[in-house]
């Protein structure tokens, strides 16, 4: 991914903390490396199967026929369900509905378009721009992450649907990080999340000898819902992406560090560019 002209080097001399997973195909990494930052890689989360192994799922990605829509809420959901579909013309017919353009993008590289993307990239947004159902008993399947929130079901009911939930992954912590590998973290300038389950399993980890994991100055966050979790769990939020993005959250991050940035002297970074996986002391 790169960046627009106006965006290569915003956050040059910044070096951010992402936390997604390593099995994320990560954009917010793409677009924060495109803008010129030096990307710590410290995921706090594991994507792992369902408790039922993924039959349930399965039992629904061979039954799509049965579906008017298919609403996710999550790129996670997009590729668990998609990997289960050997033939992608099985969805002919089926429409799709992605919460926002980060979803979407998935969609978009297994050469299917998105047929709702709500202009707010929520879970609310989305229920917001959902349409009524068409007949009664019209079905909508709803993979997602076991901690999803309930929201979307709840509202797409309210409007007539019949919605299937089925559960396509589950979220756990990752190991806690090994004593000596946390000088990357306690340098970083900003940490960003993209999900409250992320931000519960930062402030829950603890390094070798029991400590918490140290909270860079600067925290981001992509939507309101994560922000929300992050301030109870006691951050302090400087930057909050509108849209689902990594160019979003690329966005919102730089607007909360033009300041810092700016005292830099001469705009030295304060690490050598590149990527960096955390190392020992």
């Amino acid at each position: 991914m790169s960046a627009s002209p106006g965006d290569e080097g915003r956050l040059t001399g910044a070096t951010v903390a992402v936390t997604r997973p390593r099995s994320d195909v990560d954009d917010v990494a793409d677009a924060l490396r495109a803008a010129g930052a030096r990307v710590v890689q410290f995921p706090v989360l594991e994507i792992v199967d369902p408790e039922d192994g993924g039959a349930s799922l399965r039992s629904a990605a061979a039954q799509l026929f049965r579906f008017e829509w298919v609403a996710f809420t999550s790129a996670n959901a997009v590729r668990r369900l998609l990997d289960l579909v050997p033939d992608l013309g099985a969805l002919r017919g089926v429409h799709l509905a992605a919460v926002g353009r980060a979803t979407a993008a998935v969609l978009a590289a297994k050469g299917l378009g998105a047929d709702l993307v709500p202009e707010r990239a929520s879970a609310e947004g989305l229920a917001e721009a959902f349409p009524l159902a068409t007949a009664p008993g019209a079905r909508v399947l709803f993979p997602a992450s076991a901690s999803a929130r309930p929201i979307l079901p709840r509202a797409l009911r309210a409007k007539g649907w019949t919605v299937e939930e089925v559960v396509a992954y589950r979220t756990a912590p990752a190991p806690a990080p090994p004593a000596g590998r946390l000088r990357d973290l306690e340098d970083a300038t900003a940490v960003t999340f993209a999900s409250p389950s992320a931000v519960r399993a930062y402030v829950t980890l603890r390094t070798g000898d029991g400590r918490p994991l140290p909270v860079p100055g600067i925290v981001a966050c992509i939507g309101e819902v994560t922000a929300a979790a992050a301030r109870q769990a006691g951050l302090r939020v400087a930057a909050v992406a509108a849209g689902d993005s990594g160019a979003s959250l690329a966005d919102a991050l730089a607007d909360a560090l033009s300041d810092v940035l700016g005292h830099m002297p001469g705009g030295t970074p304060a690490h050598a560019p590149g990527d960096a996986e955390l190392r020992p002391r």
